[in-house]
């Protein structure tokens, strides 16, 4: 009988037994949440993988002899990780069906956009409509679906990949490493088994010749360039448009303290709800902020690093001109000093937090 390799066995059992410790995981604290021993949950985890990691040293030992069949088991493994893949998916599909993510606390959503986590602020976008994520989770549970069945498991991997290389580069950014690495491990897992068809997709993509007519340029190279407009015209485009100047030393978010118009001081006022607190300059405007939220005073503006001179068209939520100087003085403080609708004013300002280029 001929000798089949082990690699793709072993390869198959350790991709399923770390798989599956963790969605095991997953979906225990799903059903319990923290109603369950961590020391139990994990060691149930840890046994199931240190045992299969264990059987494959034994299997090895078998196939030595002949005394398994190794093509049989290594089917059996890759459909452990086509059925873990799939469990997990449909889990992550019912939750968000069941609104069990992309959840925020009501509170938290009325903090300032820069205080609120960085997984908090992804939930917030993309559960701001639940429709779309319904969309999401059908597409998690149709991929799963058809993982389980010969005849479509190759399309199910199609349709959970970009899906998941999507999720890995939002949680890359926005959540922690525990996180990452588990995606990770998923998005592998589906290349694995994607490449499990390697010869057929080789033939499909690469070898066989589609149905649809061909044009005859006349020309190859008149069909070469046309292939490279797509390229080059947007590169053009890109290279026309009018971009915003960079300037750092200016942009950030600043803290107001003292507001002084036509030499008097404002920021004593007993009105404090008009008194200027906030000014932010950033790639294109330059924003005045005040204690309310929604009271702004927002412009474009120019600015000459030469000779520090800033000029701002305010226009919302009134028409106005800001003609200015800003001088650097110790450390992150700042002085504004110009004219604003014929009036002189002073900003003592501390920049608190930069724009990120």
């Amino acid at each position: 009988m001929e000798r089949k390799p082990f690699s793709p066995l072993a390869l198959a059992a350790f991709i399923a037994a770390v798989l599956g410790a963790i969605v095991f995981t997953r979906a225990v604290r799903v059903a319990v949440g923290e109603n369950i021993s961590p020391l139990l949950l994990y060691g149930i985890a840890l046994g199931y993988l240190f045992t299969v990691l264990t059987l494959l040293f034994v299997w090895k030992s078998k196939a030595a002899k002949g005394a398994i069949d190794v093509t049989n088991y290594t089917a059996f493994w890759q459909n452990a990780v086509r059925y873990t893949i799939a469990l997990d998916m449909i889990m992550f599909g019912g939750q968000k069906l069941c609104h069990l993510q992309f959840y925020v606390p009501l509170g938290m959503l009325d903090d300032p956009f820069t205080a609120i986590p960085n997984e908090m602020l992804m939930w917030a976008f993309m559960g701001r409509y639940h429709s779309m994520v319904n969309i999401i989770a059908s597409l998690e549970i149709l991929g799963g679906t058809l993982l389980l069945f010969r005849k479509t498991r190759l399309v199910g991997a199609f349709v959970l990949l970009p899906m998941l290389l999507n999720i890995m580069l939002l949680d890359l950014y926005y959540l922690n490493l525990l996180v990452q690495v588990y995606v990770m491990l998923e998005v592998l897992a589906v290349i694995y088994l994607i490449m499990l068809e390697y010869r057929r997709l080789v033939e499909f993509f690469l070898v066989a010749k589609g149905n649809s007519p061909l044009y005859n340029f006349g020309s190859k190279g008149l069909g070469y360039a046309i292939k490279a407009s797509v390229i080059i015209i947007p590169a053009l485009a890109l290279c026309m448009h009018q971009y915003p100047s960079n300037y750092p030393e200016i942009m950030g978010k600043y803290e107001v303290k003292r507001v002084l118009i036509n030499n008097i001081d404002k920021t004593t006022s007993p009105c404090r709800d008009s008194v200027l607190t906030h000014v932010f300059i950033d790639h294109y405007d330059l924003v005045l902020g005040y204690p309310d939220y929604h009271d702004k005073v927002i412009g474009r503006y120019d600015y000459n690093p030469a000779t520090k001179q800033i000029t701002v068209t305010f226009h919302y939520p009134v028409k106005d001109t800001l003609v200015a100087t800003i001088t650097p003085g110790n450390g992150e403080m700042k002085t504004l000093t110009g004219k604003m609708g014929g009036k002189d004013l002073k900003i003592e300002m501390e920049r608190v937090a930069p724009v990120n280029n």
